[in-house]
């Protein structure tokens, strides 16, 4: 009974997990609300004005101008004294957003930008309406609005006219001074300053515009939603997303075009947040500017005060006069690199100003490959892409391949939609900006496009690097990714084959024809099996051989529910003998690589297969083997021979398999192998549950029954199994294809089956298929050769068909593809292959 009595007396886990969720909401539910009391004090809290340098009243602003209200604090600061020749404008400096007056000021150790030029004559620095230190809330923060503040305490300080210094998007005040007022204007000096909505980021207003305003409900959200008692201050920022906001820069070109203003752009080729190429366009659009080109970044107040202060001071002493007529001229001291010469700089002119619908799609598409992601990121870096264009198109790209791939129900897959774009752009950019740039600076300008081509790879291999060095199992997916990049055997198609194009444009200018090898094998449809050919019409023309050998199969024509045509398969099964019964193989009747191949057990395997492959099928006897071979035949006999063809190449199928140890699982045996770890995914999703037993040590355990390379076979080069007697056996399947009656085969692959290599070789084999004209040399893929083994062996088969082809078409008995035929079966055979699953 005491037990029992405290077994009762005990919180139940769901209780006390309930309990812990409870508390927890409660500790945060105080700390936001806390936080919210911080903010809302703290912004209600104005500091006496004996804190601030100098100050001055200003009433409310419109983009129109003066608006009723309460009137507005003007925080600034001066330094030098006041003109004695009244000719002298004085300077006024705008800061950036976000940002202040103090941006400005200078340090202990540093003179500003406002104590070097207020040594030659009186300078302001300003606080615009409602950012830096001011607590007002503006109407607006635009752009347009605090240009007519700024001409209002012009008025207030006595100024009738003065040269106006735009930071970043103080050029747009200044700009816009100048339009409203062009009087008042002695000069513009454009520091690293926005203009033209054209480049400002995605130089869409509407997308632009978009990003500001996540901006701001982004800020809001982490600044009121996040307990952080006040430590997190984040108005700053707010307040330049709000002026970038109110800010409509579309009119600024036409200003920019009409402007009189004697025009200073003062610019570094470095500058990240305003490309350099930015500046040289607002220089074309503006008749009356001189473009100064530093070799400096977007902080040259900061970080080259003093040499900034002497390019605007050389500028404005000229312009005091309102009657000084500018000089148009650019001084390039930091020429622009072109590392892929005019062809790139014109590529890269259209990326900056084609509209965003273009280029949007164009990322998504690039963001497909590896490598493609590594450019865009290349791109944002050196400030020729925006990363908000950049990081929406590889979104949306990882989005399709998380649909494609199934897993679009999984919350961290869409997560990292979001977050890995971010990371590899945001690591793109600091490479670029920290390594690359002054790496590539100090290089001799022939090595300039070699330096973007390698950081394009360093990046590409750090962003798959860096994910997966964390863990065990990411460090093993790395190893397989490196094994599938240095070896031939898991290299794409194309760059097998890209190579060999000079040799293809050869040949068809030899045999007069760029298809000439589809005339060969003319007992096989569609250009003797370039594409879309028949499984179920072969293997009739090799049972018609008469040799039993050959494994029997059946058209399985696509009619009825997948239940349905698996009942009509077993009632087959159990009338034709010569299938064998269970188990059986199912193929798809128009597949290649193995894809859909299944073995089927259980009338509920076949079932499973109708499901995924609902198309024509071929039902076929299986052979148990359990050896199996790729043979490559041409019909071109060997020097002395008496058969009318040979064998090419023949490979052994080397089926995969693991050995136990007792103390490792399966699914670790297959991560630990340094083959299999490339095609894990495919062995684990095979085993399920299979997958976590710990086999005992000395246990093989087979991964994969069929030999095909995309279900984990090994092909292994094996030449000394080409013997004059096996030579025989195949050129008498080759020369009976089809019949007695019928054409034999020129160019193909048999697939064939035997209980060992002495069986194979004296003809005691199962013949499960063979392909046509189209087929590979499965040697090359060997893990233990190289790619030159492999061009050299496709080489040869491709030679051997051209001139194969070029016969039959010459002698009649063949007929090659026409250009329009063999890109429609090509076509159609993409569109309608089956599934890999």
């Amino acid at each position: 009974m005491r037990d029992s009595a405290n077994r009762t007396s005990q919180p139940r886990p769901s209780t006390t997990r309930r309990s812990l969720w409870l508390a927890l909401a409660a500790v945060y539910a105080v700390g936001v609300l806390a936080t919210n009391l911080v903010i809302d004090g703290r912004r209600d809290f104005t500091f006496p004005l004996s804190w601030y340098p100098e100050t001055a009243s200003l009433p409310p602003m419109s983009n129109d101008g003066p608006i009723d209200g309460e009137p507005l604090t003007q925080i600034y600061k001066s330094w030098g004294e006041p003109a004695q020749d009244a000719t002298e404008a004085p300077i006024i400096l705008l800061h950036g957003s976000p940002g202040s007056a103090t941006n400005f000021y200078g340090g202990t150790t540093r003179p500003g930008l406002g104590r070097l030029l207020g040594e030659t004559r009186r300078t302001y620095a300003l606080d615009l309406p409602g950012m830096g230190r001011s607590r007002s809330d503006p109407p607006t923060r635009s752009s347009r609005s605090h240009a007519h503040a700024v001409l209002a305490f012009m008025d207030t300080i006595g100024t009738e006219r003065a040269h106006i210094v735009g930071w970043s998007n103080g050029g747009a005040v200044a700009l816009n001074m100048a339009d409203i007022d062009i009087e008042r204007v002695a000069s513009i000096v454009l520091l690293g300053s926005v203009g033209d909505q054209a480049v400002e980021g995605s130089g869409s207003y509407r997308f632009e515009q978009l990003k500001y305003e996540i901006g701001l409900a982004a800020t809001y959200m982490l600044e009121r939603l996040t307990p952080h008692i006040g430590l997190l201050e984040l108005r700053e920022p707010r307040n330049g997303l709000r002026n970038f906001d109110d800010t409509d820069q579309r009119p600024l070109a036409g200003i920019m075009q009409n402007l009189d203003t004697p025009t200073l752009i003062l610019h570094g080729r470095d500058d990240f947040l305003v490309a350099d190429w930015a500046a040289e366009h607002h220089h074309g659009l503006m008749p009356r500017s001189t473009l100064i080109m530093t070799e400096h970044d977007h902080f040259m107040p900061f970080l080259a005060a003093e040499e900034t202060a002497n390019h605007i001071n050389k500028f404005v002493a000229r312009f005091d006069d309102p009657n000084a007529e500018p000089t148009r001229q650019t001084i390039d001291l930091a020429p622009r690199v072109k590392p892929f010469g005019n062809a790139g700089e014109a590529a890269l002119d259209w990326l900056h100003f084609a509209p965003v619908l273009l280029v949007l799609p164009l990322v998504t598409l690039v963001g497909w490959l590896l490598p493609g992601r590594a450019w865009v990121a290349v791109l944002v870096g050196a400030t020729e892409l925006d990363i908000g264009v950049a990081w929406l198109g590889l979104a949306i790209g990882k989005a399709i391949r998380a649909v494609r791939n199934g897993n679009s129900r999984k919350p961290v897959k869409w997560a990292m939609v979001v977050l890995d774009p971010l990371a590899q752009l945001g690591l793109g950019f600091l490479f670029v900006q920290l390594i690359v740039r002054p790496l590539i600076r100090v290089g001799p300008d022939s090595l300039h496009g070699i330096g973007w081509l390698l950081a394009v790879l360093v990046l590409a291999a750090l962003f798959v690097a860096l994910p997966r060095i964390w863990t065990t199992r990411g460090r093993q997916k790395l190893k397989a990714a490196v094994t599938r990049l240095i070896h031939h055997e898991w290299w794409p198609s194309w760059t097998l084959y890209a190579p060999l194009l000079p040799l293809f444009a050869w040949w068809s200018i030899k045999y007069r024809h760029p298809l000439a090898f589809t005339a060969c094998n003319p007992g096989i449809p569609n250009g003797g099996g370039f594409a879309g050919e028949s499984k179920a019409d072969i293997t009739a023309s090799l049972v018609a051989t008469g040799d039993p050998r050959v494994l029997y199969g059946e058209a399985c024509e696509p009619v009825g529910t997948p239940g349905e045509r698996a009942t009509a398969m077993l009632d087959r099964l159990e009338a034709e003998p010569r299938l064998g019964g269970l188990p059986v193989m199912l193929k798809p009747d128009a597949g290649e690589q193995g894809r859909g191949v299944t073995r089927c057990d259980t009338a509920t395997d076949i079932e499973h297969f109708f499901e995924r492959q609902p198309g024509r099928a071929l039902l076929q006897r299986y052979d148990p083997g359990p050896c199996e071979y790729g043979v490559m035949y041409i019909r071109v006999p060997a020097p002395g021979s008496r058969n009318p063809g040979r064998i090419l190449c023949i490979n052994r199928k080397q089926l995969p398999a693991v050995t136990g140890d007792g103390q490792r699982s399966l699914e670790q045996l297959v991560w630990s192998h340094e083959r299999f770890r490339c095609q894990a995914d495919l062995f684990l999703e095979r085993l399920g549950i299979e997958a976590s037993r710990v086999p005992a040590e000395g246990e093989a355990v087979r991964l994969g029954s069929l030999g095909n390379h995309a279900q984990g076979c090994a092909f292994i080069d094996a030449p000394e199994l080409i013997t004059p007697e096996l030579e025989d056996h195949v050129c008498a399947l080759a020369e009976g294809f089809g019949g007695p009656d019928a054409p034999p085969l020129d160019v193909g692959r048999f697939d064939l089956r035997a209980v060992d290599e002495a069986s194979l070789v004296s003809g005691e084999f199962a013949v499960v298929e063979v392909n046509g004209v189209t087929s590979e040399p499965a040697s090359l893929y060997d893990p233990q050769r190289g790619p030159l083994f492999a061009w050299r062996l496709l080489a040869k088969q491709w030679s051997t068909a051209y001139r194969l082809g070029a016969a039959r078409a010459g002698d009649g008995s063949g007929a090659a593809l026409g250009p329009t035929l063999a890109a429609r079966l090509a076509w159609s055979h993409l569109r309608n292959r089956p599934p890999a699953g």
